[in-house]
Parts: structure tokens; sequence; C-alpha cells
């Protein structure tokens, strides 16, 4: 099974877009049509709606979503919308790292992060976390078959 197959979906910050376009180039299916838009783009600027269908797509149309948090100060907003979205399509996602918008608080244990489609995983490097990603899919997927 050729794991670079699989259509994955980018989550994170958008200023991680060029992190995901490396990630494509190194031959991962980066099924993340928002990675290509910059802030100059006009449906960035001018048409949210159209945005969200894309991203909206995208998620619909993967294999799994992949959530990267860089570091603890970052603050997920659209990527909860993903999570959101993915769940709801049955698609499981993995977390790369961690902020703390998905780190439990005071007031929070961050519910969503007990879905059984959530899952950890124990690395914080993109490009690691991305190769971990991609044999724990194909790996569920195996057992799902047998």
């Amino acid at each position: 099974m050729n794991t670079k197959n699989f259509k994955i979906y980018s989550a994170g910050k958008v200023w991680h877009n060029t992190k995901f376009q490396a990630m494509r180039e190194l031959g991962f299916n980066i099924n993340a049509r928002w990675i290509d838009l910059d802030e100059n783009n006009p449906i960035v600027v001018y048409d949210k709606p159209k945005l969200w269908q894309i991203c909206y797509e995208d998620v619909r149309d993967c294999d799994y979503v992949l959530l990267y948090c860089e570091d603890m100060s970052e603050e997920q907003r659209g990527a909860l919308v993903e999570i959101g979205m993915a769940f709801a399509f049955n698609k499981p996602v993995y977390a790369v790292g961690t902020c703390k918008t998905i780190q439990p608080n005071k007031i929070s244990d961050v519910a969503f992060t007990h879905f059984s489609n959530f899952h950890w995983i124990d690395e914080t490097d993109l490009l690691k976390g991305f190769q971990k990603v991609q044999e724990i899919h194909s790996k569920s997927l195996l057992r799902k078959v047998s």
C-alpha cells in the first residue's frame, strides 16, 4: 500500500501553508486548496463563504485530517471547524504537536479530543509526524480489511 496516495487535509495556522506545500513537494497528497491562497487572493479577501466551501469539499474528499500545531501559543480557530467537519464525515483527525487550543485548562477538558476519531501523535516535527500518521492510518485500514 503506497501511503503517499492517501488524500490528506492539512489543518493549521495560515502561516504554516508553506510547510504543507513543502510536504506536497515531497510527494504527500495534500488535499487542501487553502494552502495555495495568500492574503491577496480575492477569495480570501472578499469571499469567505467560497473559502469555507473549498475547505468543506476538501475535508469531505480527504482520507484524513492532519492538524499541525507548531507551538503552544497558537490558537486554532478555523482548524476547529475543519475538525468538526472531519468528525461529521467520519474521518480520522491526527494531531501533530499541540497548542493551547487543544490542551485542557481550568475551564475546559477539550472534549472533542476524547472522540474516537481524534488521535494524538507523539511527535512535534511535521515531517516525522506525517510519516507516523501515514503508518498509523495504513495499519488502521489493514485492521478494518482483515
